[in-house]
């Protein structure tokens, strides 16, 4: 009698449990699904901090690092130059050189408008190799053009202190070329298997969860390209990344690289 007793106690408890257990279990489902339903999107976070974006470039399907060695220029390369062109020697003369700097004997005038057509001419007709650079960026700051060198068409990112695949023109005060500066990458292979890259998108969104998206900014370019935020003093790894430039609400433009492998930030100017 006192076994069916504490047989029914035992059931009656358990009962209880079960009930208590499947409760809390419903409602740590249902809350969990109102979590997932209330996470906004990436496009919603920005809109409610104005950040905006326009111009997105396409899905790059295809993405992989490439390695380059730096290029040493010969005597006889030099020799070859066109135009009117006088090659400034260090105090260190080599029969090679790793960067070349040519003052023009006759300056290069540069339009007011269209610039980049009539730097891209320049490079083509008085340049090394300059069909293999293309026009960046204009700092203002030293009245210089900063163009950098590509491979499959693709922009090979850099500082201007890294100078590794770089034309740098000089300007006087009437906006024409009177000097530039040269450095070459050689020997560009692509490694490793190739691997879709992170859309554009995330590599803003990459940012942002980093903070370095402010509220009111806005991101005035991205390109895709490669980079490598450590160069070396002759061979390079560069891997495939977006070039994100970013102007803050005061004006003052940022740039920021995202590996478009893994998404991750490389670098930025903050």
């Amino acid at each position: 009698m006192e076994w069916n007793k504490t047989k029914t106690i035992f059931i009656l408890a358990f009962l209880v449990l079960d009930i208590f257990l499947a409760v809390e279990f419903f409602e740590l489902r249902s809350k969990s699904n109102y979590d997932i339903m209330q996470e906004a999107t990436i496009e919603e976070k920005l809109a409610a901090e104005n950040i905006s974006y326009s111009n997105l470039p396409k899905n790059e399907d295809k993405s992989y690092y490439i390695t380059a060695k730096s290029k040493d220029f010969t005597v006889e390369e030099v020799k070859k130059v066109k135009g009117n062109q006088t090659l400034v020697l260090s105090s260190n003369i080599s029969e090679t050189f790793r960067s070349l700097t040519f003052e023009l004997e006759k300056p290069y005038q540069l339009p007011d408008v269209n610039m980049e057509s009539k730097v891209s001419q320049f490079l083509k007709e008085n340049v090394m190799y300059g069909e293999n650079y293309y026009y960046w960026y204009e700092d203002v700051k030293e009245n210089a053009i900063i163009c950098v060198q590509k491979f499959n068409n693709y922009p090979i990112f850099q500082a201007k202190e890294d100078h590794i695949g770089m034309v740098i023109l000089y300007l006087n005060e009437d906006n024409q070329i009177i000097y530039y500066e040269q450095s070459m990458l050689e020997d560009i292979k692509e490694v490793d298997d190739k691997e879709s890259a992170v859309p554009a998108l995330k590599a803003i969104e990459a940012l942002y969860n980093k903070n370095f998206l402010k509220a009111n900014s806005r991101v005035d370019k991205i390109r895709y390209g490669y980079y490598t935020h450590i160069p070396l003093s002759n061979q390079q790894i560069l891997a495939p990344t977006w070039h994100i430039a970013v102007e803050t609400e005061s004006g003052e433009v940022k740039d920021f690289y995202v590996n478009a492998i893994e998404g991750d930030v490389l670098e930025s100017t903050n």
